[in-house]
């Protein structure tokens, strides 16, 4: 693998702040110079220290006693290498890094960012030194997911990679200590005999020096996907990047969607995601009869899960627009859309996942993710409709205080801008008033504890500026969180590792010398560039043709000639096994309490 050069990445950054705007795009953000100055921070952090392990975002834990000299080399510019400045390399000031178990959501996400840097710097006619720097951290982030999607063998996704070999010969290695590692099997079963993630040893040969982090869900899938997306966009073409790494990324979502596409025994589904050991993950489950990984809903009850009807859409078209399959093509268009009517599923009940104070922001986020990839790559007019409808009455307005017209959050203004048919006015503010109430670089958690036991009693506090009083809602956050009545306020919010899946309502939080890692922030901020005001724009270049489907019903809804209601479309393409929850009403209800208490964010087969 290539290393980066990180004085060229630094000098990226920090040319950026004179890349003129295309006067042919219209993009909803044109940043000014104080938010020019932040993204060319959180970019130095990405490319001196967070993304230096493979390319892929990472939490990184820098050694206490290292602090204050990483907040100096940041508080200079006129020495753009850490290691020139300090003497020491970045890796002899962490502890390590973290949060491999979310990899694949927070770097994927990441990877967005990185993909339409390297795009809006080609459209802006950035200076090609400066391009070559952004297309080597778009090839370092397109072979780490190379990584990521072939280690655990043909079709299988890992949760989380460790590069443990030094990036060049004779350099250190990423620092921490080697995680011990469980073989697939004993010989009497699959290890560890209850599912849950443990650390595998390559399955796949060529890939020596990693280390993989097995039992992966559909919010670290999704996220991939995505990522996978944006980075295939940015290189495909491209005749500086290297055929070998694009043609990577479509093999391997290509081979993860043909695994999707199988029937799982267990359930007699397909949309279910299998691991190397054989054995189903514990949040496997991206099919919409699914209510719960192991609630299945009656294939003749008309209710379906919306939110996995989105996500599972997301996952299969991205594979489909990267790899151009024809039976990945045929699956998405003559089984999902048009045999099980995915598309009204999305546009009916994806929005069960606003419950007020309760809510689940690592949902909220992964039917972002699934927006946004579908936003991405359709091309189907049907299925735009019906995009365009979730976007605006399940996604950004809804009967409900935490949907995304409420929440003030840039990745989610900047996915609706980009997508929805006719955006709300005012985003452009949004999105950089959020971004800028982040905090700088190097973003360290700080202590945000507003408020105290007193306060909590009284249900006011002052938080720690000592201006802002905070209302504290009578019901607590998902998870049993302490939040308040409006969202908080960025100068006393609490940091996040990443924000966006961060309740924005929620009132305290500890320092750290976590330095949190910024994808966050870059995704938001690149996809808001890279993005047009008017939507018609903003599909992929080359985003495939629809393929011809028609729909099982035959009586046509007035929009687009699909089924009619109640319902849409009963089947589901397979057989009706697993534990069925009897009744619509049941089947609704244990939707609404599954997505509340998600721990994560969570017919004969015609397609085996």
């Amino acid at each position: 693998m290539r290393h980066w050069n990180r004085a060229a990445g630094v000098a990226l950054s920090l040319a950026i702040l004179s890349v003129p705007s295309s006067a042919s795009a219209a993009p909803i953000l044109v940043p000014d110079a104080p938010l020019l100055a932040k993204a060319a921070a959180y970019q130095r952090q990405e490319l001196a220290f967070t993304t230096l392990e493979s390319g892929l975002f990472l939490d990184t834990i820098v050694k206490a006693t290292e602090v204050a000299g990483v907040k100096a080399f940041f508080a200079q510019t006129a020495q753009p290498d850490f290691q020139a400045f300090s003497g020491k390399h970045p890796f002899d000031v962490l502890d390590g890094y973290e949060e491999y178990g979310d990899e694949g959501n927070f770097a994927g996400i990441a990877s967005v960012g990185i993909g339409a840097r390297l795009l809006v710097l080609k459209r802006d006619g950035a200076p090609a030194a400066d391009v070559a720097v952004a297309r080597n951290a778009a090839v370092r982030a397109a072979r780490a997911w190379h990584v990521y999607a072939s280690i655990g063998g043909p079709g299988v996704v890992a949760r989380g990679i460790r590069k443990l070999s030094p990036n060049v010969a004779g350099g250190p290695a990423s620092p921490g200590a080697a995680p011990a590692l469980v073989p697939l099997t004993d010989g009497s079963g699959p290890l560890p005999a209850k599912k849950g993630a443990v650390w595998r040893a390559p399955v796949a040969a060529g890939f020596d020096g990693w280390v993989w982090l097995d039992d992966t869900s559909k919010d670290q899938v999704s996220g991939y996907a995505l990522g996978a997306t944006w980075l295939w966009d940015a290189l495909t073409g491209d005749p500086d990047a290297p055929k070998d790494v694009v043609d990577a990324l479509a093999a391997d979502l290509t081979a993860f969607a043909k695994n999707l596409m199988k029937v799982a025994p267990e359930y007699g589904l397909d949309l279910c995601i299998r691991d190397a050991d054989g054995r189903l993950t514990s949040f496997h489950d991206l099919n919409p009869r699914q209510v719960v990984p192991d609630a299945v809903v009656a294939e003749q009850l008309t209710i379906r899960n919306g939110f996995n009807a989105a996500m599972a859409l997301g996952v299969i078209r991205a594979a489909y627009h990267v790899g151009g399959d024809p039976d990945v093509g045929r699956f998405y268009y003559e089984e999902l859309v048009g045999h099980r009517n995915l598309p009204k599923s999305m546009a009916e009940n994806s929005g069960f996942i606003f419950l007020g104070a309760p809510t689940n922001f690592s949902n909220v986020n992964m039917l972002t993710i699934a927006l946004a990839t579908i936003g991405r790559t359709e091309t189907d007019p049907y299925v735009l409709g019906k995009l365009h409808e979730t976007l605006d009455k399940q996604y950004w307005s809804t009967p409900n205080s935490r949907d995304v017209s409420h929440v003030k959050q840039a990745w989610f203004d900047a996915v609706y801008g980009a997508y929805a048919a006719t955006p709300a006015a005012g985003l452009t503010d949004r999105i950089r008033a959020s971004l800028l109430g982040m905090q700088d670089a190097p973003a360290f958690a700080r202590d945000r504890r507003n408020c105290d036991d007193t306060e909590i009693k009284a249900g006011s506090c002052l938080a720690v500026d000592g201006v802002t009083v905070i209302a504290l809602e009578t019901s607590n956050g998902h998870g049993g969180s302490l939040v308040a009545k409006e969202i908080v306020p960025w100068a006393v919010r609490p940091d996040s590792n990443f924000e966006w899946r961060s309740d924005p309502f929620e009132v305290n939080g500890d320092a750290s010398t976590t330095m949190n890692p910024g994808g966050d922030f870059l995704a938001a901020y690149y996809l808001a560039r890279a993005s047009d005001t008017d939507g018609t724009k903003n599909a992929s270049p080359h985003a495939r043709a629809a393929l011809p489907y028609t729909f099982t019903d035959t009586v046509p809804e007035d929009d687009a000639g699909a089924p009619a209601s109640p319902g849409g479309s009963s089947k589901s393409g397979c057989a009706g096994a697993g534990s069925d929850v009897p009744g619509w009403a049941a089947a609704l209800g244990a939707l609404v309490t599954a997505l509340a208490a998600s721990r994560r964010r969570r017919r004969a087969p015609r397609w085996t």
